[in-house]
């Protein structure tokens, strides 16, 4: 069914309406732009529209690329999703006997997440932001907390699974992390605005400026400058909206796994909701309408992204130069409704 222009036009406004300062969206067919557009500012002291160029931190997004390149290395015998915590990083997680890459992946490793330690109850003081954390660092942070659970009881989301990830790829490789992900994601597909810093804290090339807003009233306070080690394998990636869908194309296309490792990343183990579920770093979008998609929602201080690719290959970007944290841009959002309706 090809897209509906003109409603696209009006959802993203609609989307604009309640998320600002600016929207990106963008949908692609068959790997080519069917619809582009922008609403809003991508700069409150110098007002310019977002530009499809235009990098951003694209958060919980990260969680798909690093699924992918632990699933990557499993089919390559470097690593198994039995393998556990302990095997690979003794000593790091006390029980850590009993987590494995599997219960990462699905986030059912019972642990923690590390970002209450650092941040408390809300975003209200952004020091954190301005600290270089090791991984290994955030992982003892999470640790430290209360409400640790036994192994594979439930799901629950937790970044720390995701550092785990990161570290035991590097344990079983012999790289960093950032190599992996260059060597076998972003170079094969040519994402050449697409990085997974791990220090520098600063946005390269062009960009919109990125804001935080914690409640409607509330004004925009601009963070686009952070230091990307507390995101890391769990919220960390760079890109653009045309390097994204080609990194969902590249995904379910066939391009990075084999058949049967992307069966089983796209397989929903976990029931979110009666429209969501979840697999191996993958949501599963099912409304109703027939176009069942697979993708994520990422929040990043500054930033916010929602993704999708549908079963018939349309790629669906969403971005936002902020962080409503009273309103999160969602599946639910009327831009990604319409974009999966056709």
């Amino acid at each position: 069914m090809p897209v509906d222009a003109e409603a696209l036009e009006i959802a993203l406004a609609a989307t604009a309406a309640d998320h600002g300062p600016g929207v990106f969206g963008l949908v692609t067919e068959g790997g080519q732009p069917v619809f582009s557009g922008s609403a809003g500012s991508a700069d409150l002291d110098d007002p310019r529209p977002i530009e499809a160029r235009d990098r951003f931190r694209i958060g919980s997004v990260t969680k798909m690329y690093t699924a992918t390149l632990v699933s990557q290395v499993v089919a390559d015998g470097l690593l198994a999703f039995d393998d556990t915590v302990e095997k690979l990083l003794p000593g790091l997680v006390p029980e850590g006997s009993d987590i494995t890459v599997e219960m990462l992946l699905r986030l059912r490793s019972g642990l923690p997440d590390y970002m209450a330690a650092l941040f408390g109850d809300s975003l209200t003081d952004l020091s954190p932001l301005e600290t270089y954390w090791s991984p290994r660092h955030l992982v003892t942070a999470a640790l430290a907390s209360s409400g640790r659970l036994p192994p594979n009881r439930q799901y629950r989301y937790s970044n720390t699974d995701y550092i785990l990830l990161g570290m035991m790829v590097e344990q079983a490789t012999g790289e960093r992390i950032d190599a992996q992900m260059w060597q076998r994601i972003f170079k094969p597909l040519n994402l050449a605005d697409t990085t997974l810093p791990t220090v520098d804290p600063y946005l390269r090339g062009p960009h919109a400026r990125g804001y935080l807003r914690t409640s409607p009233s509330a004004p925009y306070t601009e963070i686009t400058s952070m230091s990307p080690s507390e995101g890391w394998t769990a919220g960390a990636i760079v890109s653009t909206a045309s390097d994204i869908a080609a990194f969902l194309d590249g995904l379910f296309g066939g391009a990075l796994l084999p058949d049967r490792y992307l069966a089983r990343m796209i397989e929903p183990t976990e029931q979110l909701d009666r429209h969501r579920s979840r697999g191996l770093g993958v949501v599963r979008l099912d409304f109703g309408t027939g176009n069942v998609a697979y993708g994520h929602h990422g929040g990043s201080p500054g930033f916010t992204t929602f993704v999708a690719r549908t079963e018939t290959g349309r790629c669906i970007v969403l971005w936002q130069n902020g962080l409503d944290l009273h309103d999160p841009l969602s599946s639910d959002t009327a831009f990604i409704q319409a974009a999966l309706r056709g």
